[in-house]
């Protein structure tokens, strides 16, 4: 009964919500701190998402953030990025205020303070930088982070294009030591070796040279637990996949398997028994971005691509594979299988000779 009544009360507490951010918009830098959290943790509970109230909230917060504690300026980037809301400017100025006051954060703090810079992909070193010597500070110090609390603060990182060789380290002497960890943190795991591999090779080969039996393993565990990384509907998936054929000269698979371990949406290969296409395509929806709050007006508001998927698309670029991205909220405003061509061919072309 309960669950029968939760969409009832989201629809009959809508009209309160509004008037209450309506109301609210006229007085966001009266409200305290924790005051503002409060409210906002209230609005997502319920899924109010509007655009134009939490844009507002951004630019408030932007004004006053230096009034935040870092605690409370980390509760609200956490609310939201859970939101898949994203200000640059209040982002960018909370890493600067963060960066200098590491040391009031809690561990939880310094998680949820990483993961929402990295699931809004929001690259800022120096707060990269702070964060990953205060962790190491208090590991020295006594301090005890779980292994998959390690595990996510250097995926975070990889995402952020941060690589602390000390962290990690720290992580393999951990992992000597326990029997088990999730599967999330192995996951993670292994893609941060994919990412250090590509972007921090040097720094990174003392550990890999050690790492062999390791990796092979983390991979096997990887393609178990990804086996589908679909962020699209398949209609659009297999769609695009269709379109791809009428271009190409090749096999077309879709939730396709790359020799890295990762996947991509869909793949042309030159043999059907290619590890490697010579064409990959990944399709953005609403859940591979979150939206920017730069910009009041909803329709001029830009996206963000969410640090987890432009991670592994770096990864797959930086491997050689040449990958071409559709919009799927472009892709459905075209109605004739003509446009779609049309469409589809236009991007392929800048990848160079991979057309007919």
């Amino acid at each position: 009964p309960k669950r029968r009544r939760a969409p009832l009360f989201a629809q009959l507490s809508k009209v309160f919500f509004t008037a209450a951010a309506n109301e609210m918009s006229s007085r966001l830098m009266t409200f305290a701190p924790h005051e503002l959290n409060s409210c906002l943790a209230a609005f997502v509970s319920v899924g109010f998402s509007e655009h134009k109230f939490f844009a507002s909230v951004g630019r408030a917060a932007l004004a006053r953030h230096s009034s935040f504690a870092p605690v409370q300026l980390t509760a609200l980037l956490a609310i939201l990025s859970e939101m898949r809301l994203v200000h640059t400017d209040l982002f960018n100025a909370a890493a600067t205020f963060l960066s200098s006051r590491t040391k009031e954060l809690r561990p939880v703090d310094i998680i949820r303070v990483l993961r929402s810079f990295a699931k809004c992909n929001v690259q800022h070193q120096g707060l990269c930088r702070a964060v990953g010597e205060e962790v190491v500070a208090r590991i020295k110090g006594g301090v005890n982070f779980r292994p998959e609390d390690l595990c996510e603060i250097i995926w975070a990182l990889c995402v952020l294009e941060h690589f602390n060789p000390d962290i990690f380290a720290i992580l393999l002497k951990v992992l000597r030591k326990v029997p088990v960890i999730s599967s999330d943190a192995l996951t993670q795991l292994f893609e941060c070796h994919l990412a250090l591999e590509s972007e921090h090779k040097s720094e990174y080969r003392r550990f890999r040279d050690k790492m062999d039996a390791e990796l092979e393993a983390l991979q096997e565990h990887y393609r178990d637990s990804r086996k589908d990384e679909r962020r699209c509907s398949d209609k659009h998936r297999s769609d695009v996949a269709s379109v791809l054929k009428s271009l190409v000269d090749g096999s077309v698979h879709v939730n396709h398997r790359t020799s890295c371990g990762l996947l991509v949406d869909v793949a042309a290969l030159r043999k059907r028994s290619s590890t490697d296409g010579f064409v990959h395509v990944d399709l953005d929806s609403n859940v591979t971005s979150v939206r920017s709050l730069d910009n009041d007006d909803p329709a001029a508001a830009g996206v963000v691509i969410e640090g987890a998927v432009a991670l592994r698309r770096r990864i797959l670029q930086k491997m050689g594979l040449r990958l071409v991205i559709v919009r799927e909220s472009e892709w459905r405003e075209m109605d004739e299988s003509k446009e779609k061509r049309r469409h589809l061919r236009n991007l392929l072309s800048a990848l160079g000779d991979v057309l007919e």
